[in-house]
């Protein structure tokens, strides 16, 4: 599987968030020297490092550093009512001291300042906004620099045909460092990529589905370390099940277990999914050709899903959707908080993003990808989930695509470079998470993320398929769909003639 982002070690990315914190700590003001900038060469390339800030790092965009006029280069993005999937780093107003907020105003007075234009955002709305906006615009013909859409709604537009096969940009190369490549491969249809993940937004690592744990539960049941299960390859779904029945506790003596007691496994009606990925099983994937095939029946997603079911029946777990008692009514992000701070669960199933808001508990937690089916699995499989995610595509009426192309591999590669060790910071912030494990666990998490096209497409309806033999606990995978096949297969044939590709 292709890396999630080229990374000599964890030692590189700890190296990066100390210069990062550095230089917003020695910066007077911040701002990059116009009058240095005005002397780039025609090709942008970063300013030589001194001596002792030298990395091995190199974050040249490699292209021609264009006099743009003043043009204000607008992002379209999500906004969402409660702000938590809101694409947050691509402008803020200010400098304020806080370093993710810095850096991403550093990284846009650099590219301002080196190619003459003003970086502007657009907000467009959340999960179905958004495609309803981007439609508005193209059918009326309206310039639009670059959007950033959910996966749900990127899917929708594309399928429209309303953005460009991003192989057709000029500039963009989207074999750099800073262009997810597991999306690329994964989501790519007949040879042609009409959308991307990259390090212009941490919007795809934000909706990446992992585990958070309770130190003091590993530590007060005696359980292996977690960290070490997964350095060895040993963290595995039957290893996830023993430890999850080795801390359930009645506290209250009351004869049954909910969120007052200590259950092993806390989950949401998503992680269904997201644990039928981590066991090595996908929906569709392409095959050597770059087509699309289904892949959601097989010997091994039967198995998995009668373990997967096994499981969620026993006591041990918890379901956020349908199980909940005291909490009932609040949303999952508080749920987890609740629970992780009583120490009420061991394992939880978070997205990246909610580790924000699990930075002010007072109890001692980390994070771990999700495990594997057996130790035999090459690779721990962590789904991004793609009603969080973000993704880059380039609107059919983009006026000037040569400049988009220039624009977008510029800011990726600054935001490679400053934005993304910020983002390690924040997201490692607090006396909990601020450990090498810890950061060690994030690189094998970003590098073993998965994108399931037929997820992300919902051919048929596999995921609410899924997703409702999951809330009710049922295992009846094979013939849920052996019933549906028909229809995903030809929901699958009409996207593929409506993006124009395949036979």
């Amino acid at each position: 599987m292709a890396k999630r982002f080229a990374m000599r070690g964890w030692c590189t990315v700890l190296a990066l968030v100390m210069l990062i914190l550095t230089a917003c700590s020695e910066s007077g003001n911040g701002r990059e020297d116009p009058a240095a900038a005005s002397q780039a060469e025609p090709v942008a390339a970063e300013p030589t490092a001194s001596p002792e800030e030298e990395t091995e790092e190199v974050f040249d965009p490699g292209v021609p550093v264009n006099d743009y006029d003043g043009y204000a280069f607008t992002f379209y993005i999500r906004k969402c009512g409660a702000n938590f999937w809101t694409v947050k780093d691509i402008w803020v107003e200010e400098l304020n001291g806080e370093a993710l907020n810095d850096a991403i105003y550093n990284r846009n007075d650099y590219i301002n300042t080196t190619y003459n234009l003003a970086i502007a955002q657009e907000f467009m709305g959340d999960n179905g906004a958004c495609a309803t906006y981007v439609n508005k615009m193209v059918t009326a013909g309206e310039n639009m620099d670059a959007v950033i859409c959910n996966g749900n709604d990127t899917t929708a537009i594309a399928g429209k045909g309303q953005v460009m096969d991003l192989m057709e940009v000029p500039y963009l190369n989207l074999e750099q460092k800073w262009w997810d490549q597991n999306s690329i491969h994964d989501l790519s249809l007949c040879g042609k990529i009409f959308f991307a993940a990259g390090e212009l937004t941490e919007a795809d690592n934000n909706a990446v589905n992992v585990i958070a744990f309770v130190k003091d539960n590993i530590t007060d049941y005696h359980l292996d370390d977690p960290y070490e299960l997964v350095r060895e390859g040993t963290f595995t779904m039957d290893k996830f099940i023993e430890m999850s029945n080795a801390v359930l506790t009645d506290k209250n003596g009351d004869g049954k277990y909910n969120e007052d007691d200590v259950i092993g496994y806390l989950y949401f009606s998503d992680s269904g999914q997201t644990m039928f990925n981590a066991l090595g099983n996908m929906c569709a994937e392409l095959d050597d050709n770059g087509d699309p095939k289904i892949t959601f029946l097989t010997d091994h997603s039967v198995e998995s899903w009668t373990k997967l079911i096994s499981f969620i029946q026993q006591d041990c777990t918890l379901s956020m959707s349908t199980e909940l008692d005291v909490y009932k009514g609040m949303g999952d992000y508080d749920v987890k908080v609740r629970m992780i701070e009583g120490k009420n669960t061991l394992f939880s199933w978070v997205h990246m993003r909610d580790i924000e808001n699990l930075r002010e508990v007072e109890s001692d937690f980390g994070v771990l990808p999700n495990p594997k089916f057996d130790e035999a699995q090459a690779a721990y499989c962590n789904e991004n989930d793609p009603y969080g995610t973000g993704f880059f595509s380039v609107p059919v009426t983009c006026e000037n695509p040569e400049r988009t192309g220039i624009v977008i591999e510029a800011f990726s590669a600054r935001s490679m470079q400053t934005v993304l060790p910020a983002y390690y910071d924040i997201t490692l912030e607090g006396k909990y998470m601020r450990d090498n494990d810890s950061l060690e666990m994030l690189e094998i998490i970003f590098d073993s993320v998965i994108y399931d096209i037929g997820r992300y497409y919902n051919w048929g309806s596999m995921y609410g398929t899924i997703s409702s033999m999951w809330n009710s606990k049922q295992d009846t995978f094979a013939s849920s769909f052996e019933k549906s096949a028909k229809v995903v297969t030809k929901s699958m044939e009409k996207t593929l003639k409506a993006y124009g590709v395949g036979g």
